[in-house]
């Protein structure tokens, strides 16, 4: 009864995933990070500042989707390290590019009249979502061979480049699959 227990989930008394453990170990890894903090949580070990950076790994730069210190590339690139493949596997290259918030969304909106669209009626068809996340994930798309802009009178329109109408087409079964989804609930 001298003892304080380790913080918990207070229903279980089962120590919650984000917090260190006995000795600043961070559970499930049972590691401390250098720097001062615990290993994947940004959490300070006992004792430490808490104030070290944790710098990306070489050649990882932080994209704005990811938490602060977690290495991503910026632009998932097939052969290239991404979430869920060291060797940069081309399908978890796709999953990590397309699962960033609104990117289906956007690659939708390009698709359904197939005609080139503005960045403000882009915008506005993507409930207006905040220019700064559109200009991303439009910079993201034509890195990636997705979508690309042409010069109109005034401002760039943007479409969905062959790779890009090819994506769509691949993603049709999921469409199928999504409605009798729906049918089914």
């Amino acid at each position: 009864m001298g003892t304080t227990p380790a913080p918990n989930d207070s229903t279980s008394g089962v120590p919650r995933r984000g917090d260190p453990g006995p000795g600043g170990r961070f559970e499930g890894t049972g590691t401390s990070a250098p720097g001062g903090s615990v290993q994947g949580a940004g959490i300070p070990a006992p004792g430490s500042s808490g104030h070290a950076p944790e710098a990306p790994a070489p050649g990882f730069p932080t994209s704005d989707t990811t938490a602060p210190g977690t290495p991503v590339p910026a632009i998932p690139t097939p052969g290239r390290p991404v979430r869920g493949s060291a060797g940069g596997r081309p399908v978890m290259a796709a999953l990590d590019l397309l699962g960033r918030r609104w990117t289906l969304r956007v690659i939708w909106e390009l698709h359904v009249d197939g005609a080139p669209i503005g960045f403000r009626d882009l915008q506005r068809r993507c409930d207006d979502m905040s220019s700064s996340v559109l200009s991303t994930r439009l910079t993201e798309l034509r890195e990636a061979g997705i979508a690309a802009s042409t010069s109109t009178a005034a401002q760039p329109a943007w479409h969905l480049t062959s790779l890009g109408d090819d994506l769509v087409t691949a993603m049709g079964p999921l469409l199928d699959w999504s409605r009798a989804w729906a049918e089914r609930r």
